[in-house]
């Protein structure tokens, strides 16, 4: 026997922000009074995982295979659970959001039941009606929340937090991202993060480290400190390793655990959740030699067709009208045919799937979501080293970085002036121009990150910033002086790949760019800052450099250690 039900409400909310709590199946089935559930992972031989769940309720153990998930943000969800133990054989839901307004959607909610056997046939209504209720809880819940009007705009971050803090749910406190938050108060991104390593030290707030699946971009691991970090991980759900990113997929969150001793780790209701997987548009399971279509609001930006498992193919979507709106994908053994661009708005996708198996395919976004705080942003930021000094990686751990920027200064002149004023004066005033430089770093969002002699590294994240910080830096240092004399200094910048690891205790960065970056220091002269021409043509650099044109000059010169000659490019600050 099957049972079929159909539901409807409406709600004085957006389809937007009411997807944000409806599309994460994991909330609302908790607020629905759902058990939790216990997830396990079998590993497939073809690849992926077939994903199970159970719970204990009254007399029945139930236990259940979850199918893949369908969705399409901020549209609807499909659920399609096969049970191997419990009163039900088979469970489908598709939850709909359908916008009548601007601000209020009609919510619909297709149910069907399959009974395990006849005796449990007399249970369908019962369980239905318990579903319905559930429901209507948790998506009234989900209205008022999506309704409220969101925290009055501040100016200051710190009040924002306090305010945040004793008014959010647990949910909202367990695990905080900052540059979220920061974005939905309308605040500077740094300013909030700052707020949160102060509170973090206060003992307000805990700190933890997550590592992200580059698959599923979930959290496979957290640990409280970074030298608990491994260099191998494993995601259960996705079934692949992979190594740590720091730049990437070493992620900083917060939560308020020092403050709700009560607050508990949160707990699973649901094994897939879309909004765990939030940077998917769209995901669909499409039958061996089956078809698709659908209908998808893409923005400009780029983006990947993953087929799960098999491959992943990226392709742009522009705003450019001259490309046509289709997006048809072609999924073979070996390879997928994706248009290489396609214009933006209503995008009509239609995905072939000529391989033997089902298939999983996802439209995604392609680039990492930059609300993710990373530890390599995180690092390098001189607040984070201040206060938080005995953070470091555990011995023999290198952990790569896509792209940093790399400082180094030299004090020009500086073992004639120890000649000349004595070792005591002469420390005293390096140790004052390192205070300058210190200042000028931090405030372009750099951190120190050691000093050797009277020679200064820092790291910033982002090269504009460092170019800024190196542009400044002699002007600045010429308020010290040695006999009415002013400092002057030297300058090499260079942005690129390195590795982060652990010396003299310490968050270190060695690598090619790092030794390049020393290089062209040792090339400047008083008041010149040097870099690659690759790194004055970055599109952020580019027009800071053309500020400087007449006082610039190109190089092809040999550099030592490197086996060709480099193009460097000269600036004179001064």
């Amino acid at each position: 026997m099957a049972l079929a039900r159909t539901w409807t409400w409406e709600f004085p909310a957006s389809r937007e922000r009411l997807w944000t709590y409806l599309g994460d199946t994991d909330w609302v089935n908790e607020h629905a009074g759902l058990p939790r559930i216990t997830a396990r992972y079998e590993p497939l031989p073809e690849g992926g995982t077939r994903r199970m769940a159970s719970f204990r309720r009254w007399p029945f153990t139930v236990e259940w295979e979850e199918r893949p998930t369908s969705w399409q943000a901020p549209e609807f969800h499909e659920v399609d659970r096969h049970y191997t133990r419990g009163p039900l054989r088979r469970f489908r839901s598709r939850t709909s959001l359908d916008a009548r307004t601007p601000e209020r959607t009609r919510v619909r909610m297709d149910i069907d039941l399959d009974a395990a056997s006849p005796l449990f046939e007399p249970l369908l209504p019962f369980i239905a009606a318990q579903g319905k209720a559930g429901a209507a809880r948790a998506f009234s819940l989900a209205a008022k929340l999506a309704a409220q009007t969101p925290l009055p705009q501040q100016t200051d971050a710190q009040r924002a937090l306090d305010e945040f803090l004793q008014t959010a749910e647990d949910r909202d406190v367990r695990r905080m991202r900052p540059y979220e938050l920061a974005d939905r108060w309308h605040l500077p991104r740094r300013d909030v993060l700052r707020a949160f390593l102060s509170a973090t030290r206060a003992g307000t707030l805990n700190l933890r480290w997550s590592v992200l699946c580059p698959g599923c971009r979930g959290a496979v691991a957290g640990v409280d400190t970074l030298a608990a970090l491994q260099r191998g991980n494993h995601c259960e759900a996705c079934n692949i390793s992979f190594d740590a990113a720091f730049d990437r997929s070493v992620e900083v969150t917060f939560d308020a655990r020092p403050m709700r001793p009560n607050l508990q780790e949160e707990a699973l209701f649901c094994i897939a959740s879309p909004q765990r997987s939030a940077h998917v548009h769209a995901q669909r399971a499409v039958a061996p030699g089956g078809t698709i279509s659908a209908e998808i609001p893409l923005a400009p930006g780029s983006y990947d067709v993953n087929a799960v498992g098999l491959h992943t193919v990226p392709f742009i979507v522009s705003r450019d009208e001259a490309p046509a709106r289709d997006l048809s994908v072609h999924i073979a053994p070996q390879a997928i045919t994706v248009p290489e661009c396609i214009a933006s708005g209503d995008v009509r996708v239609s995905i072939e799937n000529a391989t033997a198996d089902e298939t999983l395919v996802r439209i995604e976004d392609g680039r990492w979501p930059d609300t993710v705080v990373t530890a390599a942003q995180v690092t390098a930021l001189q607040e984070f080293r201040d206060l938080f000094s005995s953070e470091v990686l555990a011995p023999g751990l290198e952990l790569g970085i896509e792209t940093i920027a790399v400082l180094f200064t030299d004090l020009v002149g500086s073992t004639a002036m120890y000649s000349r004023t004595g070792d005591a004066p002469a420390f005293r005033i390096v140790t004052e121009h390192f205070a300058v430089i210190r200042e000028i770093v931090a405030r372009y969002e750099g951190a120190l990150v050691k000093t050797i002699g009277d020679a200064v590294m820092a790291v910033f994240v982002n090269p504009a910033n460092c170019f800024k910080a190196a542009i400044e830096l002699d002007s600045k240092v010429q308020s010290v002086t040695c006999g009415g004399v002013p400092l002057r200094l030297r300058v090499g910048m260079h942005a690129g790949p390195c590795i982060a690891m652990r010396a003299n205790e310490r968050i270190d960065y060695f690598g090619t760019t790092v030794n390049l970056a020393a290089r062209l220091e040792s090339l400047a002269g008083a008041g010149e800052v040097t870099m690659a021409r690759a790194d004055a043509q970055r599109t952020d650099i580019a027009p800071l450099v053309a500020a400087f044109t007449e006082r610039t000059t190109a190089e092809h010169l040999p550099i030592k250690g490197f086996a060709q000659p480099i193009d460097v490019v000269r600036l004179r600050v001064l």
